[in-house]
């Protein structure tokens, strides 16, 4: 007897558990520390290692202490009430602890329904200061999730939604007190959440005039000598740390947890004598990014998207890569999806007109065919024929107007004009997982990228 299994479809509420589940998941995988790890100890799985730097704890007017290294951020969470503020220099860890916060979160969220779903949001994607928290919020879960808005305020309304915000002090510095007072009125609005947790570099958040209305803040600490000289023996990187130990700069360099993996992935790129002569700490920051750089898109690994010897060339990866970059920081984007890339991406009047007309012939034709094919079947023949030409001349001439948009052949073209402009390769996707592979790019959704961090973004476009 056969027994037929059927599958129970999953809830809207499960259906974003688990998308924000497979984020998170993404995001912590895919991290440099993880890579340090696999790459330099051997260690497949990577082990799970407590956090590197120590953490500082403010709470109210009080002055701060220092938190045990037992202390997890979901412990920290809890005796806080869910309400704090995660400060912390550039690289410092910040959005790592935030991860890491949220996947425990997730396991909570998926044992036990009365829970809220948390939901990671990056601050840098609103547009401008104009718009209010609560419809910024359900607006990205519908673009990043496909959850419908009337649902999400549904859920808001609930306090069915604990949301996780990042990247503060990744907007203009002029933006941050408007950000701060919106996002403290969301709190005290009816849409206020039972639990918040926001992400900001400690010197941005220092210069604001305004404070978060949240429990606590804690403050992640530069990593001390010892722990850095901990983290490289452990790492098998003995030789780095017999490097930079005598250098004030360099040791100043690698207390941030972000430059220290990069420093000890990358090391083998490094000229030590020519870094410790570069005249400031940005000219030394800036050749730390450019050795990371050339050692992931040259370093042998196991990818699978490209035939042995035939990868693209370290100028072909970094040109792709820094073009990427320009238009992300052009359009303000942390992540970009394949589906939903811009023709405000194409740089000159000709290649928009090039882009153009191609959606209509390719509109119209389709259109006139369709048409055509159909009629053929109702009228005379000489009709469906003059029927289908009047609709694709109509496909041509109305074809930028929204009743007649057909995403899918528009971002085809739009690809295939930058492709033949030789701003992106053929092949695009494949590509983007090869650069994620390659720890330049992050996939952290279907056909969804981001840069490995930020900065590494911002520098690549200035390239």
């Amino acid at each position: 007897m056969l027994r037929l299994n059927t599958l129970k479809e999953k809830s809207p509420r499960e259906s974003l558990l688990a998308q924000v589940k497979r984020e998170v998941q993404a995001g912590r995988s895919q991290s440099l520390h993880k890579a340090v790890l696999l790459n330099l100890s051997g260690e497949n799985p990577p082990q799970q290692s407590r956090r590197l730097w120590d953490i500082d704890l403010k709470i109210g007017n009080r002055p701060s202490f220092p938190v045990s290294q037992n202390a997890g951020i979901a412990k920290l969470f809890d005796r806080l009430d869910g309400k704090l503020v995660i400060l912390g220099a550039v690289g410092a860890g910040k959005t790592t602890t935030l991860l890491e916060l949220a996947a425990k979160l997730i396991n909570r969220a998926e044992n036990d329904a009365n829970l809220a779903c948390p939901i990671v949001l990056n601050l840098a994607s609103l547009p401008d200061d104009s718009i209010a928290i609560a419809d910024w919020l359900v607006e990205q879960i519908k673009i990043k999730y496909n959850i419908p808005v009337e649902l999400s305020q549904k859920w808001l309304s609930q306090q069915q939604l604990l949301p996780l915000f990042d990247g503060l002090d990744e907007i203009a510095s002029e933006r941050h007190d408007p950000l701060i007072q919106a996002i403290n009125q969301f709190i005290e609005s009816e849409f206020a959440p039972k639990n918040l947790v926001v992400c900001s570099s400690f010197e941005a958040y220092k210069k604001c005039k305004n404070r978060f209305k949240l429990r606590a803040a804690i403050l992640l600490k530069p990593l001390t000598e010892t722990k850095i000289r901990e983290y490289l023996i452990g790492a098998r990187s003995r030789e780095v740390w017999y490097s930079i130990e005598g250098n004030p700069e360099l040791l100043k360099l690698a207390k941030t947890p972000l430059f220290l993996n990069m420093l000890t992935l990358a090391y083998e790129e490094i000229l030590i004598e020519s870094w410790k002569r570069l005249p400031s700490p940005e000219a030394q920051r800036q050749y730390l990014l450019n050795a990371y750089i050339r050692r992931q898109m040259t370093r042998e690994i196991n990818q699978k998207w490209y035939p042995k010897g035939k990868e693209p060339r370290p100028e072909k990866i970094r040109h792709w890569l820094a073009w990427l970059a320009t238009r992300m920081e052009e359009e303000n984007l942390i992540d970009f999806s394949l589906g939903k890339m811009s023709p405000s991406w194409l740089q000159t009047e000709k290649e928009q007109q090039i882009y153009w007309t191609g959606v209509r012939l390719i509109k119209g034709t389709s259109l006139a065919l369709t048409v055509g094919f159909i009629l053929a079947f109702i009228l005379p023949e000489i009709w469906g024929f003059i029927a289908g030409l009047i609709a694709g001349v109509l496909g041509v001439i109305f074809a930028d107007r929204p009743a007649f948009k057909v995403p899918a052949i528009e971002n085809f073209i739009l690809r295939f004009v930058l492709w033949q402009h030789s701003y992106i390769p053929w092949n695009y996707q494949r590509f983007l997982c090869y650069a994620s592979e390659r720890l330049l790019l992050q996939k952290i959704g279907k056909n969804r990228y981001r840069f490995i961090h930020n900065l590494l973004q911002k520098h690549l476009a200035k390239m």
